[in-house]
């Protein structure tokens, strides 16, 4: 098909639909566009360009079939829809997605053109994540899905077998948030509970509510088979780290949202479901050993601070990925998606603000926690920067003994650029805000609190330079002085150790 004819204007689209490249197509080779634009000349991989004009070529885009498999959650609520919405999004021929039944309980997907001919095949098997992981080491799926990270011994087992290192940041990809949520009845008066009497009562330690600070009722334990992917969740978030094991004495429920119901209509019932089945039941806020609450809604969540959130994965090894494997992952990670994986039910990682109104809670924690009066002068100071400021729910962490930004903050940098660059932030000051645990010398922590936020500053510029010219960048640190968790236990400290982003407009600067 080489020719020189074209020379007529084009539209190239990534199959992302993130970027796109208008200019007058001069040859198309079988394989590769020959785009001319006003800058330069431009040779692009056709496997990895949707053409839109009416000298594009036909039947450019590839075909490929593969698979896909592991976390149950993911594999049944989200991968439907997103295979859906990637033939209709992404693919310039697509006419329909048919649905088959599949080997061993696999569902089988097909996106076909607008003549009937398929341009992606895609068999789904939802199982477990461990499932998924093996899958992916053994050559058998394109894409594992996950509801846990992968484990250290997994990973060993991808390098050994020279696969690569399935936790680096081009192989392992964040799809969603969820949160595994404690619930009652909303007729039980108990409204929060600390993470070792919950374990304990799921044990069949605490068996009263009265011990729980509730009516002298016996608890009715309610839980998922040992085979839910929820249940796997809960169990590795609230129960292995107490050292305990779901007591035999319960009842079962078949469903997230069977149990769900089961809870609400029994007052002395107590279970756990994610956060998008939570229904009419009351979901208990966690009080930590220290005292400090932390509600379940989707911006603490969002934040990470919810110590029971989970986040969910799409996992590849080193292997080059068939063309339209790769082309949704992309469009999985993509700005539009976010609003599937919020109609699925999970928490999407778009960026949500909420005032400093509604972070009273923290702001008192912060008060009660700072009880050496030489530390109020930081406390204030931090209050007085804040005041007039909203909270954007991007929050940054590090890799644990590191002061590398963990897979989750480096595609955060990317999304915050882009929100950034709007009209809507145009002359906003940007506050970035560090935040250390409580081990080590105060003073000490506060300087590396603020090196923290300033790294987060320049790797916000790394990606747009040009940020600087629309909004106000500032880091500041505040040590140990706002806890949102408590230092006593490892998951308090890791909450704790994070840089915060703020905006407020500019005459609010002190």
């Amino acid at each position: 098909m080489a020719t020189s004819s074209f020379a007529q204007k084009v539209t190239l689209t990534d199959l992302t639909g993130d970027v796109s490249i208008q200019g007058e197509l001069l040859n198309f080779d079988g394989s590769h566009y020959m785009l001319r634009t006003f800058l330069r000349d431009l040779r692009l991989d056709a496997s990895l360009m949707r053409c839109e004009g009416v000298a594009c070529p036909a039947d450019t885009i590839e075909v490929s079939e593969f698979r896909i498999s592991g976390s149950k959650t993911l594999g049944e609520k989200l991968i439907p829809n997103l295979i859906n919405a990637y033939g209709v999004n992404r693919l310039g021929t697509f006419g329909s997605v048919s649905r088959t039944q599949g080997q061993n309980g696999s569902v089988n997907y097909e996106v076909l053109s607008t003549s009937g001919d398929m341009i992606a095949g895609v068999d789904v098997a939802a199982s477990n994540t461990t499932d998924g992981l093996s899958d992916l080491l053994q050559g058998n799926t394109a894409i594992a899905l996950a509801s846990r990270p992968a484990r250290n011994r997994e990973t060993r087992a991808f390098q050994e077998a020279g696969f690569g290192n399935i936790r680096a940041t081009e192989n392992e990809h964040i799809v969603a948030l969820d949160g595994i949520l404690l619930i009652t009845s909303p007729d039980n008066p108990v409204r929060a509970i600390t993470q070792q009497n919950a374990a304990l009562a799921f044990a069949g330690r605490i068996t009263n509510w009265s011990e729980l600070g509730g009516p002298n009722q016996p608890i009715n334990i309610y839980v998922r088979d040992d085979n839910s992917g929820t249940r796997e969740v809960f169990d590795n978030l609230l129960m292995r780290p107490a050292g305990l094991q779901v007591s035999n004495n319960v009842r079962l429920a078949s469903s997230d949202e069977a149990l769900s119901q089961m809870v609400t209509n029994d007052p002395n019932g107590l279970g756990f479901t994610n956060f998008t089945n939570g229904s009419d039941a009351s979901a208990l806020a966690i009080e930590g050993v220290c005292g400090l609450q932390t509600p379940p809604n989707a911006f603490t969540i969002k934040t990470e601070e919810y110590p029971l959130t989970r986040l969910l994965y799409m996992y590849k090894s080193d292997q080059a990925l068939p063309v339209h494997a790769k082309g949704l992952l992309d469009f999985t990670m993509s700005d539009t998606a976010q609003d599937l994986i919020s109609e699925a039910g999970f928490i999407n990682q778009s960026i949500r603000k909420t005032s400093i109104d509604n972070q009273g809670l923290r702001v008192a924690s912060a008060v009660v926690a700072n009880r050496d009066f030489e530390t109020f002068p930081q406390l204030q100071e931090m209050i007085q920067q804040l005041i007039s400021s909203e909270r954007l729910s991007t929050t940054f962490r590090f890799e644990t003994g590191s002061s590398r930004l963990d897979a989750r903050a480096k595609d955060d940098i990317v999304r915050l650029a882009q929100l950034l660059s709007t009209d809507a932030y145009r002359n906003k000051e940007v506050v970035f805000v560090g935040f250390t645990d409580s081990i080590g010398n105060p003073e000490l922590n506060r300087e590396l609190s603020e090196s923290r936020a300033q790294q987060v500053v320049d790797e916000l510029l790394q990606e747009n330079a040009n940020l600087q010219s629309r909004v106000a960048l500032r880091a500041i640190g505040y040590g140990e002085i706002s806890p949102l968790g408590c230092n006593e236990t490892n998951t308090g400290r890791r909450i704790n150790r994070r840089v915060e982003v703020w905006v407020r407009d500019i005459l609010a600067r002190n």
